[in-house]
């Protein structure tokens, strides 16, 4: 990640970010992942965010060692 600055009152800084493709009934999506390491680890996290998709209370119905808490707001692409 690169150093945050300013240009023309905006703060800009370069993130490096996977978009995992996935596909389903409803079409395709990309899933933007900015907090994964590792491709590996962006897979997962969008596995996660499909497990949120598909519960009707919104929390993850697998029981995985990771929790809804570590998505940004901005890793949903909508």
């Amino acid at each position: 990640m690169s150093k945050a600055e300013i240009y023309r009152g905006w703060i800009v800084e370069a993130r490096p970010v996977f978009c995992v493709q996935v596909w389903s009934a409803g079409g395709q999506c990309m899933i933007p992942v900015h907090n994964a390491k590792t491709e590996e680890e962006a897979l997962e996290m969008a596995k996660q965010w499909i497990d949120l998709q598909m519960s009707p209370e919104g929390f993850p119905s697998s029981t995985s060692d990771s929790s809804a808490s570590d998505f940004d707001d901005d890793d949903i692409p909508f």
